[in-house]
């Protein structure tokens, strides 16, 4: 397992906070963008993680209201930072690598992953609808407000706690007797990919997990036909096939269930009972 920056929570299981943050500053990188934008044609292209990452966006009339107009927004927003995350799953289990050189396939489907994504999608959402992120300075004040607040009702544990969660599962979710970049240091993933989820918990731990989700329909708007998140072939695609056109959503889960079958067939047995 990633130790650096995991904390553990009775609630959430394992959080890992890159992952919360960097979903919730797509949600208002993109929310930033679209809001002026709603009802319009455009593409936002991104950087690329083996594909190229585009957003096309379709046109349509959106909500008269100012208010629908903003939360539509931001939904659409929150619900696409998430894809971006689920594709960063994907890419790294594929062979994406952001350091050359450094492989990332250890980091795939972690259990902690989508989890703490979607948590970060939420929170951010949350600070958009409330008008507590008005500009970038305020968003992030906000967002050192509400992480915090979040990790302690999910029940977050001190270090201390924390490390014997790791040691507890040591065997069953990770081997302490691999190093990075060594692919199964992590012997346990989750690739499930909806963005209605509960957290991936520990064996023994007995508190009742916190459930997270996204709308899929907002003021009569499905919010899938309102954009398409688009992943185009490049030179440099390492293990992912080469699509006939390019990948999108739909065809997420099939990537992922080639890893998971790929990956029980490779993975060594673990130490304890699974």
């Amino acid at each position: 397992m990633k130790k650096s920056g995991i904390v553990y929570s009775h609630k959430g299981g394992f959080l890992d906070i890159a992952h919360i943050r960097d979903t919730a500053d797509y949600t208002y990188y993109l929310f930033s963008h679209i809001y002026p934008k709603l009802g319009q044609e455009w593409t936002l292209t991104l950087s690329d993680e083996l594909a190229q990452r585009k957003i096309h966006f379709n046109r349509f009339t959106p909500p008269s209201s100012d208010r629908q107009r903003y939360t539509l927004s931001a939904y659409l927003a929150a619900r696409l930072a998430y894809r971006l995350a689920v594709w960063h799953e994907i890419a790294q289990w594929y062979g994406y690598r952001s350091v050359a050189g450094f492989s990332e396939g250890i980091s795939a489907f972690s259990p902690e992953d989508l989890y703490s994504n979607l948590m970060g999608a939420r929170l951010s959402l949350t600070l958009i609808l409330n008008g507590d992120a008005t500009n970038l300075e305020h968003y992030n004040q906000s967002m050192q407000r509400i992480i915090p607040s979040a990790l302690a009702q999910l029940e977050a544990q001190p270090r201390q706690a924390t490390q014997q969660w790791f040691d507890l599962i040591d065997g069953q979710w990770w081997n302490s007797q691999e190093r990075v970049p060594d692919k199964f240091l992590v012997l346990k993933r989750d690739y499930h990919l909806a963005d209605k989820r509960y957290p991936v918990l520990p064996f023994g731990e007995t508190t009742p997990p916190h459930y997270l989700t996204l709308p899929d329909v907002y003021a009569g708007y499905s919010l899938k036909q309102l954009a398409e998140f688009q992943l185009w072939p490049t030179k440099q695609m390492a293990n992912l096939p080469v699509p006939k056109t390019y990948w999108k959503e739909a065809d997420f889960a099939d990537l992922a269930e080639k890893a998971r079958q790929i990956d029980q067939k490779t993975r060594p047995k673990t130490t304890k009972n699974d």
